[in-house]
């Protein structure tokens, strides 16, 4: 029987391209297809019409279907599920009659394959079984006799919503598609994604990280997730931010993988975030703090829009006509303070001054829950704990006062709904019939939360509440409330906290206590530590082991070597790349090239390069995997994988990747490479300016290099602002490099800094001040310390020391120690030591206790600057005295 030929890739003389495997997400259907694809290779790849006609001339009638050649093409290389079961089975008989497979046993698979997909339930739920509240978008206000009002009030389109529809628009072209609606609780972000995904089409599902039983494992589950579907990360620092940041890096690397699969696009990832917790996923580490996020971080970065806290005024039109439609809206817009018609609309306004009006007993269980929530307890608080802590809220004739029936009084009040939304506390109950209730548990309310932890958050915390912290964690929690305890300079109660976790089997939770003793003179607990998280399955703690011997101020040189060549043997070349590079920053006595190439070749002969490779993808970094692939010959690998470093922003990779061009291409390769990376908007363009510049100077190219940094700042590079002013200052041009960027600077947050640094430079001071002064005002911390630093130039002591004050209090580096400075020359030893202790940025935490260490060895008290330094502070003040904690059951005191 004859058929068509010359489509799907046959060509007119009848052969036919081998048929491109299909990309299914996995699943029943992936399976099916799979099992199909492998009959269709082990056959030799016959050509589809063939196979048809295999199928068509069927004397014994063996085979049920009878596909055309476009259906066969569609069973073995399409993507959909093939709509009938014996079309289905008649290739595979075939197939397996061509690869001489048992063809009685192949059907029946092929058969139990396709039912198991045809049953199969994808991911998630349809968009059109979608309830606005399962999905936690906030219940409106109610007013009082108006029964004409919707579920939802009417929205009103705003301009992040044009932003996320451009977006979505993208998930509708095939591509998948993250997007991170980022602003304060209750301003619409979840209400923003409702209305977003009711234009896409019918045949969308949604899977909601909610949906899924307790304890489950979601990044197992993420893997399951197909194409079509939007995965509703609400609230997502409940599944990043974890107590063990190992876990919400698991889940962190499950959507990365599944937003760059192929088989599952489109995919469209929805994320809400506070601010806060964005700032805590997104922000690269520095002064040598270990990285918890790195996931997280290269999954959202450049994936924000921020939902504005305020209505702005060319919305309030829109706002008006949708008012005289809907009576909550009129209310809000004419009770809501500063036109935060979102927030009134949620309830916020009044459940802030239901907190704030409460009954002490009241006020104490919200108060402590608020005090448990911000120092790192999870969402579900036990009400045991909550009980407990209350006590900690109350002055003993308070407590001596209290009814016999105070707590459910209290509870009462504080649970009941006001204005159709939640009160301050709920309680949560089992999602499923028949879960039993392990413990009653309470949550806070997010406003609430969120107002906790800024007008809380720089209250000192009660000794008695952080010991019920410690009795009531689980290992899950205790990580979390350790670092809150770390960043306040608790060590004992941190690494209490820690070993919680530890004994349970995390070798994070190891590392964060030996990272804080290595930061006193406990050398010998130190390395127990590494030691205990290398026990653990840490692939680092044995390198940092390592640089902790090498560099203190006597370094045990042998001790440290033997570290560097055990973290070696287990893979980490880089290990011995690193030891070099600390001889050479601290005064090694011998040759550190000759000594890492010796150590080089004693690796290689034990180690092949392909276990090194295997370790460095498993536990290395990208940059380091890239380095090792193209010393292995696989170049072409090796430099993608440096691309991805770079975008996830590694600078050392940019400058392999430079290396590489300058190599294959020459400098004006290097040079275009460069231009074309400063210009992209990723994280390497930060970089590319000052690579540019270094680059092209070195080759007298200094006009060209003006010019082409003057392109990059038209396009919004910040980082080329300040290499453009650096250059044009040394090339005695600041002044008309000013005026660039005077011009430049509206809504350009990094010119300014760098404008600011410029005029400073050229003595224009006044002109500086003015620019920064509005910024600082803000609370921008990067401002405010610029702003300190000319202030204190020309003399103006006390403003400059509050300006580095609250910058140290936003965690800024360095502020700290020239607030410390300014104090001290002022005599008000006693006074810093008080502000230090109420610093509670985490990432001032060890410049506060530096800095009181340095106060008080100022003051001549050296063993307690001695004992502060190797022993933290208590809860209530004073500094701890000396204690121990040993790993497992090693003894502690």
């Amino acid at each position: 029987m004859s058929r068509d030929s010359g489509r799907y890739g046959e060509s007119s003389g009848g052969g036919q391209r081998r048929i491109p495997p299909p990309r299914v997400a996995p699943g029943p259907l992936r399976e099916l297809k799979l099992l199909l694809y492998r009959l269709y290779v082990e056959a030799r790849t016959p050509p589809v019409a063939r196979i048809a006609d295999l199928i068509a001339d069927d004397p014994d009638e063996l085979f049920p279907g009878s596909p055309s050649k476009d259906t066969v093409h569609r069973i073995i290389g399409s993507n959909d599920f093939p709509p009938q079961q014996a079309n289905v089975v008649s290739v595979a008989a075939v197939l397996a009659r061509e690869a001489r497979w048992d063809v009685t046993d192949t059907m029946e698979r092929a058969r139990a394959a396709w039912v198991k997909a045809l049953l199969a339930e994808p991911p998630g739920k349809p968009l059109s079984e979608l309830d606005p509240y399962a999905l936690e978008v906030h219940p409106s206000i109610t007013v009082a006799d108006d029964e004409t009002v919707t579920t939802l009030p009417i929205y009103v389109v705003r301009d992040h919503d044009r932003r996320v529809k451009e977006r979505i628009n993208c998930a509708l072209s095939e591509q998948s598609v993250i997007i991170t609606l980022v602003g304060e609780s209750s301003t619409g972000k979840t209400r923003t994604f409702w209305e977003a995904i009711h234009g896409l089409p019918s045949n969308w599902r949604l899977w909601q990280a909610l949906d899924s039983p307790p304890q489950a494992d979601l990044a197992a589950e993420l893997e399951q997730v197909g194409p079509c579907t939007v995965v509703w990360l609400n609230e997502a620092q409940r599944f990043l931010l974890t107590a063990d940041p190992a876990e919400g890096e698991r889940v962190a690397a499950a959507l990365r993988r599944i937003l760059h699969s192929p088989e599952r696009r489109p995919l469209l990832i929805l994320v809400t975030l506070w601010p806060e917790y964005w700032e805590q996923l997104t922000s690269e580490p520095h002064n040598g703090q270990r990285d918890l996020h790195p996931h997280a971080r290269h999954f959202l970065n450049g994936s924000s829009i921020r939902v504005p806290t305020t209505f702005e005024p060319d919305d309030l039109e829109n706002l008006r006509q949708a008012a005289l439609l809907d009576s909550r809206l009129a209310q809000a817009m004419e009770q809501a303070e500063q036109h935060q018609v979102a927030q009134y609309l949620a309830g916020v306004p009044a459940l802030i001054q239901r907190y704030e009006t409460a009954p002490p007993p009241a006020r104490a269980l919200i108060d402590a829950m608020m005090d448990i929530r911000r120092l790192g307890y999870g969402e579900h608080v036990p009400l045991e704990l909550l009980e407990a802590a209350f006590y900690e809220y109350l002055t003993d004739l308070q407590i001596d006062h209290l009814p016999d029936d105070w707590l459910e009084v209290a509870l009462s009040y504080a649970v009941k709904p006001q204005r159709g939304i939640r009160g301050p506390l709920t309680r949560i109950r089992p999602r499923r019939r028949g879960v039993a209730e392990a413990s009653v548990r309470y949550r806070l309310a997010d406003p609430l939360d969120q107002l906790g932890r800024e007008e809380r958050g720089h209250l000192s915390t009660s000794p008695g509440l952080w010991e019920l912290l410690i009795h009531h964690s689980t290992a899950v929690e205790a990580p979390n409330i350790g670092r809150s305890a770390e960043c306040r300079g608790l060590y004992r109660i941190a690494v209490t906290l820690y070993r919680k976790a530890a004994e349970s089997g995390s070798s994070e939770a190891a590392l964060e206590i030996a990272e804080i003793l290595s930061m006193t003179d406990r050398i010998d607990e130190t390395i127990e530590w590494y030691e205990e998280a290398h026990a653990l399955g840490s692939s680092r703690a044995l390198r940092f082991a390592a640089q902790t011997l090498a560099t203190r101020e006597e370094t045990d040189w042998d001790s440290a070597i033997d570290y560097f060549i055990r973290a070696a043997r287990q893979g980490d070349i880089f290990a011995l790349v690193d030891c070099r590079d600390t001889m050479k920053e601290w005064e090694y006595d011998g040759d550190p090239a000759e000594w890492l190439h010796d150590a080089l070749a004693e690796f290689w002969q034990h180690t092949s390069m392909e276990s090194a490779l295997t370790w460095c993808e498993n536990h290395g970094t990208e940059h380091n995997l890239g380095k090792l692939l193209i010393g292995a010959g696989q170049r072409k690998r090796g430099l993608e994988v440096l691309e991805q470093s770079l975008r996830k922003g590694n600078f050392m990779s940019m400058y392999t990747l430079c290396e590489e061009k300058r190599i294959s291409g020459g400098t004006d390769s290097a040079l275009a490479y460069l231009k074309d990376l400063g210009n992209s908007g990723h994280m390497g363009s930060i970089f590319a300016p000052m690579a540019m510049k270094r680059m092209m100077l070195t080759e007298g190219r200094e006009e060209e290099c003006v010019k082409f940094l003057m392109g990059m700042i038209e396009k919004g590079n910040s980082s080329a602002a300040e290499e453009f002013a650096d250059l044009m200052h040394n090339l005695g041009r600041g002044n008309e490099a000013a005026a660039f960027l005077y011009s430049r600077s509206e809504g350009n947050t990094g010119a300014k800094y760098h404008l600011a640094g410029l005029l400073r430079k050229l003595a224009r001071n006044d002109e500086a001040i003015s620019l920064l002064t509005p910024m600082a005002l803000s609370g921008d911390s990067r401002a405010q310390h610029e702003l300190a630093c000319i202030l204190e130039e020309i003399g103006q002591f006390d403003e400059a020391l509050k300006y580095f004050q609250e910058s140290a209090e936003d965690g800024r580096h360095h502020s700290t120690a020239n607030a410390v400075r300014l104090l001290l020359r002022a005599d008000r030893a006693t006074e810093t030591l008080a502000w230090l202790r109420s610093i509670s940025a985490p990432d001032a935490s060890h410049d506060r206790l530096d800095g009181a260490v340095w106060v008080m060895e100022s003051m001549g008290r050296r063993e307690e600057a001695k004992q502060l330094k190797n022993y933290g502070w208590d809860p209530d003040g004073s500094i701890s005295a000396p204690w121990r904690i040993a790993p497992s059951a090693r003894e502690e005191t």
